[in-house]
């Protein structure tokens, strides 16, 4: 019984180590799970409510057409910095929502040619792509002024060509559903470790209780049998007695 009670006395403690060690990395997962989550839903919802994605002022845009070649090439990334109109001059790139019929709403990126203020006191900018031969037909206000591009990327620039694929509709979505579904399955591998280590220290527990039970009946077994053969030894041991009968001497 003394070694199988120091075995359990090592054994204990290294098992409380490891559910202490899979619980600190499950919850690191955790944690990185609500950050992925979280990214998604400000991502989402920037998106679904601007239709473009800002961080601290800053945002990044692809570009689809060639309205500003040779300057920038279809498939460019911008960087895109909020920028008052106040500081806005000639020559620089700016990115805003259209308001002309037929791409409304669009975000578009062209030059500014000119800056100038209406009877309103408000700065109007117009613009114009550098491929294209006329200017805008409406002009850009604060209101629709996204910013000004600070910085664009060339012509096979190799992650403007990652990106590309990555903000596609299939890239979008793997960006979100395989993060989400392998931090998942870290999660969930975790948790099978942690219970699988559960069932193997409740199985010990079980067999070191079945196993002091059958201790105690054997040496409860023993003590009896002992008993037994002390009273048949004490038995043994006594004097017999003999009745003398009338008219007899001993």
């Amino acid at each position: 019984m003394n070694k199988q009670s120091n075995t359990d006395s090592v054994l204990l403690p290294q098992s409380a180590a490891e559910n202490k060690k899979s619980r600190a990395g499950t919850i690191c997962i955790t944690a990185l799970l609500g950050i992925a989550i979280a990214m998604c839903v400000l991502v989402m919802s920037q998106v679904l409510s601007k239709g473009y994605l800002t961080v601290g002022g800053y945002s990044v845009f692809r570009v689809i057409t060639g309205s500003m070649e040779p300057e920038i090439p279809t498939g460019a990334l911008l960087l895109v910095q909020k920028t008052p109109m106040e500081e806005i001059k000639e020559k620089d790139i700016v990115t805003f929502r259209s308001r002309e019929t037929g791409r409304f709403d669009m975000i578009i990126t062209h030059r500014v040619i000119s800056v100038y203020e209406g009877a309103d006191r408000r700065l109007y900018l117009e613009t114009k792509g550098d491929a294209n031969q006329y200017a805008d037909a409406q002009y850009v206000d604060e209101t629709y002024l996204i910013g000004k591009v600070i910085y664009h990327t060339k012509e096979g620039n190799i992650v403007a060509g990652i990106l590309s694929v990555l903000t596609s509709k299939v890239g979008f979505l793997a960006c979100i559903v395989l993060p989400c579904l392998l931090i998942g399955v870290f999660v969930m591998r975790d948790s099978l470790k942690t219970m699988r280590r559960e069932l193997d220290a409740m199985n010990r527990e079980i067999a070191k209780t079945q196993k002091e039970k059958e201790e105690e009946s054997y040496e409860e077994m023993r003590e009896r049998v002992r008993q037994e053969l002390l009273k048949e030894l004490n038995q043994s041991a006594e004097p017999e007695t003999t009745e003398q009968a009338p008219g007899t001497e001993q």
